[in-house]
């Protein structure tokens, strides 16, 4: 779904329409999917009052946690629902698969026939790059990041655990090092 941000006091809603056309509804945004300040941060990117942004209606316990509201095992008499505004990455994750085939095509992986050519079979150029990208994915697999310098937690408000690892600058050098060995 999409809405528009509102601060209204010290509160953020998303103000949004229904698909049947009926009035406008404001849907109030929990502390534990945003950061809240005088802007919106939803993954790193600031959103400001008025901005439109896509969002999710969640149901949430008095604990903070999002909850199944399908779920009729458990009392959900006390959660309360809430909007849980999130990142459309479409755009980032086309520049990256640009980015892939670019150096791909550098490597000369995209040819315009598909059949191998017998003069490519003894051309110590492509084949000392196909050798690298071997090496560098075998490298890659065996990989392991112990050290807690290398890796970040992450978390998005949700529980005590962390939700992922982001690499650090340290990791990303220890990365690149292991790959030019």
């Amino acid at each position: 779904m999409k809405g528009r941000l509102e601060l209204i006091g010290d509160w953020w809603y998303v103000r949004y329409t229904t698909y049947d056309g009926g009035g406008s509804f404001r849907l109030l945004v929990h502390p534990n999917f945003v950061d809240m300040k005088d802007f919106v941060i939803i993954k790193d990117k600031r959103f400001y009052d008025g901005d439109e942004v896509e969002f999710t209606q969640v149901l949430v316990n008095p604990m903070g946690r999002e909850v199944d509201p399908n779920d009729l095992g458990k009392n959900l008499s006390k959660c309360k629902w809430y909007a849980k505004p999130y990142l459309v990455e479409k755009e980032e994750q086309k520049q990256h698969l640009i980015d892939m085939m670019e150096s791909d095509e550098e490597l000369g992986l995209y040819d315009k026939s598909r059949e191998i050519k017998f003069e490519d079979v003894f051309n110590d150029e492509k084949r000392e790059k196909v050798k690298i990208v071997i090496r560098q994915h075998k490298v890659l697999q065996g990989l392991s990041l112990v050290n807690p310098a290398h890796l970040e937690m992450t978390s998005n408000g949700h529980g005590e655990f962390p939700d992922g690892y982001k690499l650090t600058e340290k990791g990303i050098q220890y990365i690149i090092e292991q790959l030019n060995k």
